[in-house]
């Protein structure tokens, strides 16, 4: 089980440029792209290792970790895995299969152990897990509020369900009256070190799984995590002008942290519902406004509603034809110092059964025109 050879992959030298990369990926992409072999599973794979291959090379911090880890000979001559357990701890006091040690949450040579199961495909499972103090991960969520709201800003409130701290033992994981004692194996330090081939090396303590505390009474709602879960309302603020999709970043409200580490933030994704009159393009806003055959003849002037809740009178001259546009300048969305304009689409309306009075002045307008 050896390190895949992204360089020759990619078909590219040791010392290669990362322009010179980005042209390898770009030229064998195109040639092993799925699109142009359909069928081909052989091809398929190509292209998923060419991709692979690119997104560590062209990554300046997953490139040095690489070649660090080619140059002590990982899964290569130089190095024997055949007594290592990839499985990692699956539960509490598990010890690593026969005469072996886990790789799970190693900090191999100045922290490889991300990169290590990427290379050797050791699961999805072993390349998420973690040990230790960690942030909390992100929490995006989609806030729907009204067209208004998002032309002139103002504040929402929304409700998620969601972790945070355990209320009853503010986090600690501890039942009233106890508390977490130093992990007497590790020393708190939540990683050991264990000697493999002339190697030193460390990973995540065995039996306080990398926390570095032992929790010897756990309370029983949040079984010893620190974490639960919960519907909690927030209030954001939306920016005057904001567009559909645009988001929002609120700190520290994500998901909460493990073994001490600070939450994540909530991303709130905004989305604007759709007014049944307006519609908006950008920082302008267009319309649509009904004329009988009488105004749009003989001219007519309207009260047009506007984003900001003022009417306006519009002129319409005499002979103004189905779909004409008129512009109200600055009436639209004032966004980043930056003012759009109304657009007031004109529709005439031909009645399909003309009273008396409309038969008569189609006629006139006939004879008039004759």
């Amino acid at each position: 089980m050896g390190v895949k050879e992204y360089y020759k992959i990619l078909e590219v030298d040791e010392g290669a440029t990362g322009d010179e990369i980005k042209k390898a990926y770009r030229r064998l992409a195109k040639q092993y792209h799925p699109d142009k072999n359909a069928g081909n599973k052989q091809a398929e794979e190509k292209f998923k290792d060419i991709l692979e291959a690119y997104q560590v090379l062209s990554d300046s911090k997953k490139r040095q970790q690489y070649d660090q880890m080619r140059k002590f000979g990982y899964g290569g001559q130089g190095f024997d895995f055949r007594n290592f357990d990839f499985g990692g701890f699956k539960g509490a006091g598990r010890r690593p299969g026969r005469g072996g040690i886990s790789f799970e949450g190693f900090d191999l040579f100045g922290g490889l152990g991300d990169v290590f199961a990427q290379f050797f495909d050791l699961g999805e499972r072993t390349r998420q897990r973690q040990y230790g103090p960690r942030r909390g991960e992100d929490l995006l969520v989609e806030v729907s509020v009204p067209f208004g709201l998002g032309i002139s800003g103002g504040k929402t409130t929304f409700a998620v369900e969601k972790e945070k701290t355990c209320p009853f033992c503010n986090g600690g994981g501890a039942k009233p009256g106890s508390r977490a004692q130093v992990c007497p194996e590790c020393g708190g330090r939540g990683m050991i070190v264990v000697g493999q081939g002339g190697f030193g090396v460390s990973r995540p303590c065995p039996r306080c799984y990398g926390k570095g505390q032992i929790i010897e009474n756990p309370f029983d709602r949040c079984r010893g995590s620190g974490i639960a879960r919960g519907r909690q309302t927030y209030s954001v603020k939306i920016p005057a002008g904001i567009e559909d999709g645009d988001q929002i970043r609120l700190k520290g409200q994500g998901q909460p942290g493990l073994a001490g580490g600070p939450p994540g933030d909530m991303i709130v994704k905004v989305r604007i519902k759709p007014h049944r009159f307006f519609k908006r393009q950008g920082e302008d806003i267009t319309c649509q406004v009904a004329l009988n055959l009488t105004q749009a003849v003989l001219g007519s002037t309207l009260r047009v509603k506007t984003v900001s809740g003022k009417k306006v009178q519009l002129k319409i001259p005499p002979g103004t034809q189905d779909g004409t546009t008129f512009r109200l300048a600055g009436m639209g969305v004032e966004r980043n110092g930056r003012r759009g304009d109304q657009y007031v689409v004109v529709r005439v309306s031909i009645p399909e059964n003309p009273s008396e009075e409309e038969k008569e002045f189609m006629a006139r307008l006939n004879r008039d025109e004759g």
